[in-house]
């Protein structure tokens, strides 16, 4: 087992704007002080970004907010010492019409400071281009979406939301909470029905997600070093093969876990393919798929390495949970619970089930938070195998 302090950052940031002064050094050999926001005007529906520093001295972070307006956004950490590209800020969704601001002051030990302002709209603003290759949903129910859990960005974590065009309309595909300290999606959530499905093909689009700072993910383009691990989708490839573009966002490394291969070619492999075939039963199938984590210490997770000898935390086990929805109100549920081991059987069994109430108390995460409020205990204690052909 690798000790998680051998995790480390080493890639330059990949893709930043809104740049305040000129990376330079000074005739002295000091470094210029510079201070790099990704994005100085967000959508309302975006929940958080990166702000890096260069510097050779100590600093501090303070966010100033307009007379009147309630703080919104935090910054974590507030200080520190030289250069730093993982300074989160995390908000939550504008879900007010008007925008709002705040000024981000760093003050630097030799007296220097930088500050940069951040916009966020208000819900129905036309949302700005993030220059990111992928234009944002201007609609605000981001949050009303049936598959979501309940949304919480803890510290170094980040919501992302991916979508693209299909049959001529932008639509969603998956969304994920991120860890950008383990390197690792802490759920993937989508919503499958047959538009969803079709003869597109796998493309094999291995990649950074455009959303994630690459420091912050694996690098996967030949797969994990050693242990005997594949690269895991938490949203399978096979399950947005409707369309090439759908196809391609699923093989973001973001996307990606270290899963024992017995396990991700046999067994999970078939789960998945039954998960399918439910979407095909009902209107909808909302899914939330993610890592289990046997241990709260993260010294005593085991790590595996990408291609450039990096860590990213191993899953000691997966959960999938399920939500089936039939026009024109009714809901059923279900959750598929395994180690991250191979089983040495294909098949699921009635065994494998929990609640979807049980793995809640598991992970610590709200499953399907926009069930209505009167349905939603008794669905989500439902544990019937002979529903799910089990």
């Amino acid at each position: 087992m690798r000790p998680a302090a051998i995790l480390r950052s080493i890639f330059p940031l990949l893709f930043l704007s809104a740049v305040v002064l000129t990376y330079s050094c000074t005739d002295d050999g000091r470094m210029d002080n510079t201070v790099t926001l990704r994005d100085s005007t967000v959508p309302a529906s975006s929940t958080g970004q990166f702000v890096s520093i260069v510097s050779s001295v100590d600093w501090t972070i303070t966010l100033e907010f307009p007379d009147g307006q309630e703080p919104w956004c935090t910054v974590s950490p507030g200080s520190g010492s030289g250069s730093r590209n993982n300074i989160m800020l995390t908000y939550a969704a504008n879900t007010d019409s008007t925008s709002r601001s705040t000024v981000i002051l760093v003050s630097f030990s030799d007296g220097e400071a930088v500050s940069l302002r951040l916009v966020q709209l208000g819900a129905g603003d036309e949302d700005p281009d993030t220059g990111d290759g992928e234009e944002e949903l201007t609609s605000d129910p981001v949050y009303a979406w049936m598959e979501l859990p309940e949304v919480e960005t803890p510290e170094m974590t980040a919501y992302v939301f991916h979508h693209a065009e299909l049959n001529g309309e932008q639509r969603r595909n998956w969304s994920m909470l991120y860890d950008a300290r383990q390197r690792i999606a802490l759920w993937v959530a989508y919503p499958l029905c047959s538009d969803y499905t079709g003869s597109g093909g796998r493309t094999d689009a291995w990649g950074y997600d455009p959303k994630i700072p690459a420091e912050y993910q694996p690098a996967l383009f030949r797969g994990w070093s050693g242990g005997g691990y594949d690269r895991g989708h938490q949203i399978p490839s096979g399950s947005r093969n409707a369309d090439r573009a759908l196809n391609a966002q699923t093989f973001y490394f973001t996307n990606m876990t270290a899963q024992v291969s017995g396990f991700n070619q046999n067994l999970w492999a078939n789960v998945e393919t039954r998960v399918r075939s439910y979407a095909s039963t009902c209107d909808t199938l909302y899914v939330v798929t993610g890592p289990l984590f046997y241990s709260d210490v993260p010294e005593e997770r085991e790590y595996a390495f990408d291609n450039n000898g990096d860590p990213s935390v191993v899953p000691d086990g997966y959960f999938k949970v399920l939500l089936r929805y039939t026009i024109p109100d009714t809901y059923y549920s279900v959750a598929f619970v395994y180690d991250n081991t191979d089983y040495g059987r294909s098949n699921p069994e009635s065994a494998d089930l929990h609640t979807v109430a049980e793995v809640e108390v598991m992970t610590g995460f709200t499953f399907f938070n926009n069930l209505p409020q009167e349905k939603a205990a008794a669905v989500k204690s439902q544990l019937e195998p002979q529903r799910w052909g089990l």
